[in-house]
């Protein structure tokens, strides 16, 4: 074995997650993560000190920057070790992740004419539904959930939802 093996890690096999995927993806989530923190300096602020509409993307961008760059670290600690072999993952599970995004690029292209409430509910009835559950159960979750994030959101911290057909 020459001194160039000993120091660089074995090649990863097919069936392995290595380390640079997740240093890779931590990157990447850091990266969007501050992309989107200095995109929300842009948004209005609030008289009083109230929280104005930069806080919950703020929040979610804090956490890509921190929880990308734990990935970043863990997968540099992890260089060299071996790896678990990576989980198979059913044909099942990629139609759902796909139908997620698939979802959220619905709602962006409807809840301005459609309104929030009904294109809130009808997708979650759905996403609900193509899970798993029951459809009355699916049903049920859904408008309690629409319901909540309308008071949440609309009566609780004034943020304005999309109208829409309900008008």
């Amino acid at each position: 074995m020459t001194a160039e093996e000993a120091v660089e890690p074995a090649p990863e096999a097919p069936g392995e997650v290595g380390w640079r995927t997740d240093l890779v993806g931590g990157l990447l989530s850091a990266a969007l993560g501050a992309a989107v923190l200095l995109h929300v300096r842009t948004f209005p602020e609030l008289p009083d000190g109230q929280p104005g509409p930069a806080l919950f993307p703020g929040l979610v961008g804090a956490l890509l920057v921190v929880f990308g760059l734990v990935l970043a670290v863990r997968a540099l600690r992890a260089r060299g070790r071996a790896v678990a072999p990576a989980a198979q993952v059913a044909p099942q599970g990629v139609v759902r992740a796909l139908a997620v995004l698939g979802f959220v690029a619905a709602y962006l292209l409807l809840a301005e004419a459609v309104g929030f409430i009904l294109t809130m509910a009808v997708l979650l009835f759905l996403l609900t539904w193509l899970l798993g559950v029951r459809p009355l159960v699916a049903a049920a979750s859904a408008v309690v959930t629409t319901g909540a994030i309308v008071l949440l959101f609309r009566e609780l911290l004034l943020v304005p939802l999309p109208i829409g057909l309900l008008g």
